[in-house]
């Protein structure tokens, strides 16, 4: 687990944006990024206010590993719009941001 200072609850849900861009259930935005191991997919998703734009369409998305929403799910888990769960493996305050990083469980 990475050094940081653990923050409350993370956000119930995420929905995208924009490319790489997402918005919480308080209108904050969080930016994720993609970190590919040999084994699985890792997502590092930080809150950073960005001005935003409008919203993009989905359908209007260039092609992602990552999903259009991410809803919290039981135990520490999240359950994203393609019914696969992503482990929260650390919910941290780093270097004074929030951040969580995300492991793309394989499906059973």
């Amino acid at each position: 687990m990475a050094e940081g200072d653990i923050v409350g609850a993370p956000p119930d849900h995420l929905w995208v944006h924009q490319e790489g861009i997402y918005r919480d259930e308080y209108q904050r935005t969080w930016i994720a990024f993609v970190e590919e191991e040999t084994s699985f997919l890792r997502a590092r998703v930080q809150q950073v206010q960005v001005p935003l734009s409008d919203a993009v369409r989905p359908s209007h998305l260039p092609p992602s590993q990552l999903p259009l929403m991410w809803q919290l799910y039981p135990e520490e888990h999240y359950l994203d719009n393609n019914s696969r769960i992503w482990e929260i493996e650390h919910h941290l305050m780093v270097r004074g941001v929030e951040e969580l990083l995300l492991k793309l469980l394989p499906d059973d």
